[in-house]
């Protein structure tokens, strides 16, 4: 990232292995390091990197954010801000300028605007924010710890009017979640003559899922109603087949139901520590 950007900024947040030798290795390149001391949530990371890059660069319009397994290839900024020039030029207000795919896949288009290819709920990885925009809207919501954070900022972008347009010519590689093969009575599942192969999270990531599909609908569900709908029944899909297909289904169970019941009485944060014992399982 050095050579297409004036600065990078490094987010340890509560790292629990040894990374000294990787960070003393980033700073001796350039970067800046920020340690949070505990794990805060990819929220308050973002937005700790993000505030840390603008208060160092006082001259910059952008700030690219970028998770640790991510890869971009190597003109990959360049192509991002003319994307937005571009935009901006026939008459889009940005918000985001987004990754025109990820790991291979095309990223979702909500339409073409006047040439302009504008996007739907982009990830956050990957994603160059101009400051102006993120002096209007403000950080990334904090209180949903993760899953859901970057939904979050793009619908409140969109109801400010903000347009998230995507990159011709950009590709992000990044981790898409764990793949697992199910099996019924020790046999894997077989399909057109081929294992069934399915996205799994980790099992923790299931009550933040749940909770946080809670907040987000009573964040948008009034003004997006058939959005808020879609979301809630492709996540009870989800949820289904996982149950019927996992080996861990009563863990994950637990966990979402404890993530729905959170979510009703509005909790925020990180899960509880009851809970953390349950997904440790």
């Amino acid at each position: 990232m050095l050579p297409q950007t004036s600065s990078v900024t490094i987010i340890d947040d509560g790292s629990t292995i040894d990374v000294t030798e990787i960070l003393d290795a980033c700073a001796a390149a350039g970067c800046q390091i920020v340690l949070l001391g505990q794990n805060s949530g990819i929220a308050s990371a973002l937005n700790a990197g993000v505030e840390t890059a603008f208060a160092s660069e006082p001259d910059a319009e952008f700030v690219l954010t970028l998770d640790q397994d991510s890869t971009l290839q190597s003109d990959y900024v360049e192509r991002a801000l003319a994307a937005f020039d571009s935009a901006r030029a026939a008459g889009v207000q940005v918000g985001l300028v987004a990754p025109h795919s990820v790991e291979g896949l095309p990223s979702r288009v909500a339409e073409v605007r006047n040439g302009v290819v504008l996007g739907l709920e982009p990830i956050q990885s990957g994603l160059v924010i101009p400051r102006s925009v993120w002096q209007s809207a403000g950080p990334f919501r904090a209180g949903l710890f993760i899953d859901s954070v970057d939904t979050e900022y793009f619908m409140r972008l969109s109801d400010l009017g903000f347009e998230t347009v995507l990159a011709a010519g950009t590709h992000l590689g990044h981790s898409l979640g764990g793949r697992f093969h199910p099996t019924i009575f020790g046999r894997r599942l077989r399909f057109g003559g081929n294992d069934v192969s399915l996205v799994r999270s980790s099992p923790f990531r299931y009550y933040y899922i749940a909770r946080n599909r809670v907040l987000m609908n009573r964040a948008f569900g009034s003004r997006h109603r058939a959005w808020a709908l879609k979301e809630t029944l492709l996540d009870a899909r989800h949820f289904a087949i996982v149950l019927a297909l996992s080996k861990n289904r009563v863990v994950l169970g637990r966990l979402i139901v404890a993530g729905w019941l959170d979510g009703i009485r509005g909790r925020q944060g990180r899960m509880p520590s009851s809970v953390e014992r349950i997904a440790r399982r």
